[in-house]
């Protein structure tokens, strides 16, 4: 294929076009290169008020607000106030807010040469969050050296490199030995589990790597097995569902430990997804959609009324799952519970002072009105929280629906201790509001037992209709939220 080459001495007009649209692209990257680095400079500023709000905590003297148990220290209570203060306004979880937090702890303290360049745009954000952040476990006498070490490098490298040369001179600045480290880094040992799309999660295990490794060796000698056997099934699948099966249904030899525990899990699917059934006779307002039993189509279409459309299953825990998955899980219940959306449920919603803890049905009605502790952070599902007295027992208040909600173990405690405020609203049944150490004011609504299937249309002839009717159907109504 033959090439024609611009020259000046060719086609004059050509090559002088090109030449301006090369200078108007070196402009635009020039363009983004000058807004990284007032993005830098707008994080050193955001990182400075941080700390400022840290100090302003720290001046007001929280103390542990509880009535009786174990007591926090006042350190503690300060540092709780804030992560869950910042987590809640910011939209963070907890984990980045404390991150954000000690990274602006560290910008003000010892490490003021990455402070000077942040502030001047040399590194950015992430470069800064990365040193301060591998400086953990480090000595306050090993600190200037780590940094001087490693800040030449951040001005030319990209993060994620950073990152391993701020894990080798962390390594190399060590006064502890390794086997001190690997002790205190087994103490934080723990599993997790992170929802994923199309109705997959991650379950990750963060554990020592000698066990790590023989874990992975035995699921793929257990997968290389039945691969031979004539399983058809990929190695990687089977290395995943071998272990499954173990976790799922092997018993632990751990002393102690309670044999026959089975997994549990509380799905909520709406009946006509359940039943695959529509309505016969078609309303005044319907849709027309095909049909389907099973796999297979059927030859006719049937209407559908917009009202009785099934929604998705929803997966405690997780979140909307699939209707094929739904109908395998139900199809094998060992029991069922039935809510239904109009006040006919039949259970009794106010037990007094007759009892302290909720029977199973008025337990069981409160995990399904709120499937996640009722903290206006994301948090865990219900099903692991415990069920808390909004106004205390002990202060006369009863056992019932509109003084119950879950709470995690986490935030249970932040509640006791700290001078977060709760309370529920009286007109609205289910409805949370919190009030925070520094006065915002966050609202959390009911979970929604069924969530109405989303029907797509032309943007461009509903545009007008959809913004004049528009709403805020977030979870968390942050309308007395700080402002941005």
């Amino acid at each position: 294929m033959n090439r024609a080459i611009l020259t000046p001495d060719g086609d004059g007009s050509a090559f002088a076009t090109r030449r301006l649209l090369r200078e108007r692209y070196k402009a635009a990257v020039g363009a983004v290169i000058d807004s990284a680095r007032t993005v830098a400079v707008a994080h050193a500023e955001h990182a400075a008020r941080v700390e400022n709000a840290r100090q302003a905590c720290l001046a007001v003297g929280f103390t542990d607000q509880s009535t009786g148990g174990p007591t926090w220290t006042p350190d503690v209570v300060t540092q709780r106030i804030l992560v869950t203060e910042l987590a809640v306004a910011l939209r963070l979880n907890e984990t980045d807010a404390r991150r954000l937090i000690d990274t602006a702890e560290g910008l003000a303290g010892t490490f003021t040469a990455t402070r000077t360049a942040l502030e001047s745009g040399q590194i950015s954000y992430r470069h800064a969050e990365k040193i301060i952040q591998h400086s953990a476990t480090l000595p306050p006498e090993c600190l200037a050296d780590y940094e001087t070490r490693l800040l030449p490098i951040a001005g030319r490298v990209c993060v994620q490199r950073l990152t391993r040369h701020a894990r080798a001179t962390a390594e190399e600045a060590q006064p502890q030995t390794a086997i001190e480290r690997h002790l205190t880094a087994t103490t934080h040992r723990h599993l997790s589990l992170d929802p994923a799309a199309d109705g997959m999660a991650y379950l990750t295990m963060f554990l020592p790597a000698v066990e790590a490794t023989a874990i992975y060796h035995r699921a793929t000698a257990l997968g290389k097995g039945l691969k031979a056997g004539g399983d058809p099934r990929t190695l990687a699948h089977l290395r995943l569902d071998t272990m499954t099966d173990l976790m799922l249904n092997a018993e632990t030899s751990i002393p102690g430990a309670t044999h026959g525990i089975r997994a549990h899990i509380t799905l909520t699917v709406p009946a006509l997804t359940l039943l695959g059934q529509r309505s016969p006779t078609p309303p005044s307002n319907t849709r027309r959609r095909t049909s389907r039993t099973g796999t297979r189509p059927t030859d006719y279409d049937e209407a559908i009324p917009a009202s009785y459309d099934e929604g998705p299953a929803m997966l405690d825990g997780y979140g909307p799952i699939d209707r094929l998955t739904a109908l395998k899980l139900t199809k094998d219940a060992p029991s069922f519970w039935r809510v239904l959306t109009d006040p006919a449920t039949g259970i009794t919603l106010n037990y007094g002072r007759t009892r302290y803890r909720p029977p199973t049905d008025l337990d069981h009605l409160i995990r399904t009105l709120h499937t996640e502790c009722t903290f206006p952070t994301d948090c865990a599902p219900s099903t692991t929280a415990e069920i808390d007295h909004t106004r205390p027992w002990e202060h006369g208040a009863n056992t019932e629906l509109r003084n119950l909600s879950p709470l995690c173990s986490n935030h249970h405690k932040v509640k006791h201790h700290t001078a977060w405020h709760i309370e529920q609203d009286p007109a609205r049944p289910g409805t949370i509001i919190w009030t925070s150490p520094a006065g915002y004011h966050y609202t959390v609504d009911p979970t929604p037992i069924t969530r109405p299937t989303p029907h797509f249309t032309d943007a461009t002839t509903t545009r007008g209709d959809q913004s004049a009717g528009r709403s805020d159907n977030n979870q968390y109504n942050l309308a007395d939220s700080p402002p941005f």
